[in-house]
C-alpha cells in the first residue's frame, strides 16, 4: 500500500522514451505498452531518481492549479496504477 511517505522508483522492468509532449513506457516483460501526457508525463520524468510520493505531489502543486487534497488523492491512484502494471516499484 502507497503512503505520501513512500519513496518509488522507475522499474527495471521498462523502457521509456519521449515522444513530442508523450512519454511513451514499454513494460518488457508483459510487452504492453503506455502512453503518458501532462501530468502523468511530469510525475514519469520526476522519477528519474527515487523520490517520496509526498515531493511528487509537491512538484504538481507548484506546476497547477489544484486542491493539495486532490493532487494527493490522484497521484496515488496513478502511481497505484504504474505499480500494478509493473513500470514502478517501492524503494526500501
Amino acid at each position: 500500500m502507497l503512503e505520501l511517505s513512500t519513496v518509488v522508483k522507475r522499474s527495471s522492468q521498462q523502457v521509456a522514451c519521449n515522444l513530442n509532449d508523450e512519454v511513451a513506457l514499454l513494460h518488457l516483460d508483459s510487452a504492453l505498452y503506455f502512453g503518458l501526457q501532462g501530468v502523468g508525463a511530469l510525475i514519469w520524468t520526476g522519477l528519474e531518481e527515487p523520490r517520496s510520493i509526498d515531493d511528487i505531489c509537491n512538484d504538481i502543486l507548484r506546476e497547477y492549479d489544484v486542491a493539495p487534497a486532490d493532487c494527493r488523492t490522484d497521484v496515488m491512484k496513478f502511481l497505484t496504477s504504474l505499480q500494478d502494471a509493473g513500470l514502478i516499484e517501492t524503494v526500501g
